[in-house]
């Protein structure tokens, strides 16, 4: 598990990046407050997200600071909506990916068989039954 700390004032931020089941978790707490869970099937995803979230984070904090007397709930809604819409963003551009890769590979197998199927005989046709 890979963990980062930070200070906002007398609050902590921490974000950490686990193994999860068969898959991986990104995660973000505000003080005691867990503000934001995101789960990978793919390590090298959840990875590349892990550092974009650490470094939205310094960005966010940096762009929007707040004073002591500000209220703290909602400056951590307010980061909470900031990092789930980069969540978002980064999960459809990954989907988007994945759909071109499958979408290029049912065309390559699409293709091969249309070819394979001059040679086929009708008569030997699998056909999908329900299995007991």
């Amino acid at each position: 598990m890979k963990k980062k700390n930070y200070k906002i004032g007398k609050f902590s931020l921490r974000t950490y990046f686990k193994p999860a089941g068969h898959g991986w978790e990104v995660g973000a707490y505000f003080g005691p407050t867990k503000i934001f869970t995101g789960n990978f099937v793919h390590r090298p995803e959840a990875t590349k997200y892990w550092t974009t979230l650490n470094t939205d984070l310094k960005s966010f904090c940096k762009k929007y600071w707040v004073s002591p007397k500000a209220p703290f709930s909602w400056y951590k809604n307010f980061m909470k909506s900031h990092i789930n819409k980069g969540y978002y963003t980064y999960v459809t551009k990954q989907t988007a990916k994945h759909a071109r890769t499958f979408a290029v590979a049912t065309r390559k197998n699409e293709t091969k068989y249309n070819r394979l199927k001059k040679t086929m005989e009708p008569a030997e046709k699998l056909t999908l039954k329900n299995a007991a």
